[in-house]
């Protein structure tokens, strides 16, 4: 049976744009120890959570890292400073996002995010604008796979999660948003995508 699906809503982070910090320190710093070193210290960190969870400031974590490794306070300044150039759009999924907005499916966000991370995405892609509502982490100090989040969504904007499909590159956030009802594909690529989206009754 095909099912009647009339909102989709997109994960922005390795779905809409890449989020790869590995790779980035990589081609910022030459010195593996020191890679793995940062690594470790900002994008694994207790205090990163906390940022996409909105209950610290950029600063305040920075003060942190910098006081957990003090020799490498320059170049933990950098990454902070530096580390939304690695936001590059995802080969294919914008354009599928705005085509779907013209066929008439309405579009949300649903994603962890840092405050002024977000605030940057939004000022230089208009996609990420161009949505019909939103629910970003720091806002509602709230996570995915945590289920607020996604009831947060739903409420905000009176949706039924059987009309709505989740796109998220992580399974742990999907199978939780099928415990609540909506659909789910685990973004694995634009073209796995398409097709998953094609089977749950999506008119691409």
């Amino acid at each position: 049976m095909v099912r009647l699906i009339k909102n989709i809503i997109f994960d922005i982070g390795n779905v809409l744009l890449k989020f790869t910090p590995m790779e980035f320190l990589k081609n910022n710093f030459k010195d593996e120890k020191l890679v793995n070193s940062l690594y470790k210290n900002i994008f694994l960190s207790k205090e990163w959570i906390e940022l996409d969870r909105g209950t610290i400031t950029d600063e305040e974590a920075i003060d942190r890292f910098c006081s957990r490794d003090p020799k490498h306070e320059n170049e933990i300044k950098e990454v902070m400073a530096t580390w939304c150039e690695m936001h590059l759009p995802v080969e294919g999924t914008s354009e599928f996002l705005k085509s779907m907005k013209k066929k008439g499916y309405k579009i949300y966000l649903l994603s962890n995010y840092h405050l002024k991370a977000f605030e940057l995405i939004s000022s230089k892609y208009d996609f990420i604008r161009n949505v019909d509502g939103e629910i970003i982490s720091y806002r509602v100090k709230l996570l995915k796979p945590e289920p607020a989040i996604y009831k947060a969504l739903m409420d905000k904007y009176n949706l039924k999660p059987d009309e709505s499909v989740f796109i998220d590159d992580t399974l742990q956030n999907i199978e939780a948003a099928k415990k609540l009802g909506l659909h789910g594909v685990v973004f694995k690529g634009f073209e796995t995508m398409e097709r998953e989206l094609e089977e749950i009754g999506v008119v691409v």
